[in-house]
């Protein structure tokens, strides 16, 4: 994973180079709603989030058609768990920055997007009402890192404001065997990107 990050680090720095006078900066805010997929024992529920963090446009054709957006975001996720062994739901947050390479397409206003996304698990919650300390300090069970990806809609002005709607997804596993799920959250959000001189 580490591997991976330096990789697109070094990608976001040599696209930068090449684009310099046309990129622009911003900032991403939003909520989003997430739970987790795949195979185990448990049960996942909805929860509800929120994601902030900064995002570059990187422009890969003159006329601003086809353009490269990494972004750097905090997203706080999380679940519900049902279990046969507890009577009460156990709710779990999970607290990750993550970096999205998104190859952008833009017609007018209309903004399509997609690419990889990876994420970095900051910390976590794990509560239930019936347990007592159930908060955790370490991550354990929970893998550290995870791969995934990121598509999405939006709308944006030539101001620089935007609004839209993303899908995330983890390719890997959230927890390690024998519980295989992985994220999965739908995000609403609004962005703002300084505009050209």
């Amino acid at each position: 994973m580490k591997k991976l990050l330096c990789s697109g680090l070094l990608l976001v720095s040599s696209i930068v180079g090449v684009q310099a006078q046309g990129i622009r900066y911003g900032v991403r805010a939003g909520v989003n709603v997430s739970t987790v997929s795949g195979q185990g024992r448990y049960n996942g529920g909805l929860k509800l989030g929120h994601t902030i963090g900064l995002i570059t446009s990187i422009p890969l054709t003159s006329d601003g058609f086809f353009s490269f957006q990494p972004e750097l975001l905090y997203i706080r996720k999380g679940f519900q768990l049902s279990t046969p062994s507890f009577t009460a739901q156990t709710s779990v947050r999970l607290h990750y920055l993550n970096l999205p390479l998104l190859a952008k397409i833009k017609a007018g206003g209309l903004v399509l997007e997609a690419g990889p996304q990876l994420g970095y698990l900051l910390s976590l919650r794990d509560y239930n009402p019936t347990l007592t300390l159930r908060e955790q300090r370490s991550v354990d069970p929970y893998q550290r890192w995870e791969l995934g990806y990121a598509a999405g809609i939006s709308y944006e002005l030539r101001n620089g404001l935007g609004i839209g709607a993303r899908y995330n997804a983890g390719l890997t596993n959230v927890r390690q065997a024998p519980n295989r799920i992985r994220n999965a959250s739908f995000q609403l959000h609004l962005s703002y990107l300084v505009a050209r001189r």
